[in-house]
């Protein structure tokens, strides 16, 4: 390995850990590791930033951002309370009718932190209040919270099929199954610990009538027709990921303002700022991440550091544990989506040489950094499920420990069983 490049690995490490924000800390490792070689000019970080930031797929990521935002007005309680009565009457109803609503939020917004939020607001004190224990409570809702990663549409799913050059239309389908199993095995922990609580949780015991039964459905059926639209649209040919996205803000809006009356002017202006502020960050590490991405290739970084881990084992065993515990602690100290915009040239190279296919290991690499999204210290669904709730993140443990230990086994069987992640995108014969 060359003087320069060891400097600019020892240069972002540095400013990592002093604080500099990620997107600076990158491109001060990049000119760092120009500086030393000598060139070529800085004038070429400029223009392989503004190439990294202008594709085509990218616009999908702030349209998602701002549907999300929007359906917040009118869709969220409607989703709440369709699935409290699907799931009121199993041990720990009001949990499984949270994992319920996030996977449903998830679905409509792509945002973990928004889910975490939303869903906390509104389930998280009723779960205290029923004496649900504030560890699991928290956890719960961070992890249902993560769940909009891998749940189509998925804004870091997007970010990983312009990074890894995989069709995001793939991706969005790979996720379906994993995400829906994850979701399944928070309900079933949920279920088991409100089972072992001495103290019962006061249950609805609301008899639905056929009448509110249906009322309850078709006030959500709107809101639910968003990730079918999405996902119909983009697999029939229709429309692309990017267009679909488009379509999203435009139904989202609609929703909001003409359906259920609840955006008002000076509520969509809030929106829209945030939605732009939230797009310009992610932006502007993708932008900084792309000469970085270009500089592992032409230093032949991946090569390298294939070579180093093969030499250490050659067992395909090994070397996907090594992968899932790489993955698993970066998302304890940094953001999902500078992980995949760092990470992607340099180990998706050795996945694909193990036998993994460029969709199976993006899908495996989610659910490996959901695990890490909820262990500190960044954890930053957990520090938002907590302060919706009111509490420190240190009275999460060690309940949450279950919570973090079950989506654990889930990224670990998603990343030993190919199937889950290929099946529905082969069925349906390819993405857009």
């Amino acid at each position: 390995m060359s003087t320069g490049l060891i400097l600019m690995f020892v240069a972002l490490a540095v400013c990592l850990l002093i604080g500099v924000p990620v997107a600076f800390s990158i491109g001060i490792s990049c000119m760092t590791l120009l500086y030393v070689n000598g060139g070529p000019s800085l004038d070429i970080l400029l223009q392989r930033m503004v190439s990294g930031a202008k594709s085509f797929n990218m616009l999908a990521m702030p349209m998602f951002i701002f549907a999300g935002a929007l359906m917040i007005y009118g869709s969220t309680p409607r989703l709440i309370r369709l699935a409290n009565m699907l799931l009121r009457r199993v041990p720990g109803g009001l949990g499984a009718t949270a994992m319920a609503a996030c996977g449903f939020f998830g679905a409509v917004s792509g945002s973990g932190v928004a889910s975490a939020a939303a869903i906390g607001k509104i389930i998280g004190p009723s779960m205290l209040e029923q004496g649900y224990p504030k560890g699991l409570t928290a956890g719960l809702i961070a992890a249902g919270g993560t769940m909009a990663c891998i749940i189509p549409p998925s804004i870091v799913m997007v970010v990983y099929g312009q990074s890894a050059s995989v069709s995001v239309g793939d991706m969005f389908l790979g996720g379906v199954i994993p995400g829906l199993l994850t979701i399944c095995a928070l309900i079933a922990l949920n279920c088991f610990f409100a089972a072992r609580r001495q103290k019962k949780e006061e249950r609805d015991d609301h008899v639905y009538t056929a009448g509110e039964a249906i009322k309850v459905l078709l006030d959500a059926f709107l809101p639910l027709l968003m990730p079918v639209a999405i996902l119909g649209g983009v697999f029939s040919g229709l429309c692309t990921a990017t267009e679909a996205a488009v379509v999203a803000v435009i139904y989202a809006f609609l929703l909001a303002v003409f359906v259920y009356r609840e955006l008002t002017l000076k509520d969509f202006f809030h929106v829209a700022a945030d939605a732009v502020v939230s797009t310009g960050v992610i932006m502007i590490i993708i932008s900084v991440a792309s000469p970085f991405g270009w500089i592992m290739s032409t230093q032949k970084v991946p090569q390298m550091f294939a070579n180093w881990l093969m030499g250490i084992t050659d067992s395909k065993f090994l070397i996907l544990a090594f992968i899932f515990l790489l993955l698993m602690v970066l998302g304890m100290f940094m953001e999902t989506v500078c992980i995949i915009i760092l990470v992607t040239p340099i180990l998706l190279p050795i996945a694909v040489s193990v036998g993994m296919t460029p969709l199976h290991f993006g899908i495996a690499l989610l659910m490996s950094l959901m695990v890490g999204s909820l262990t500190p210290p960044l954890s930053v669904n957990l520090f938002t499920s907590c302060r919706v709730l009111g509490m420190k993140v240190d009275e999460a443990f060690p309940d949450t420990l279950y919570v973090i230990a079950t989506v654990a086994i889930m990224s670990i069987i998603t990343f030993a069983v190919p199937g889950l992640s290929e099946f529905l995108p082969t069925v349906l014969g390819g993405g857009a």
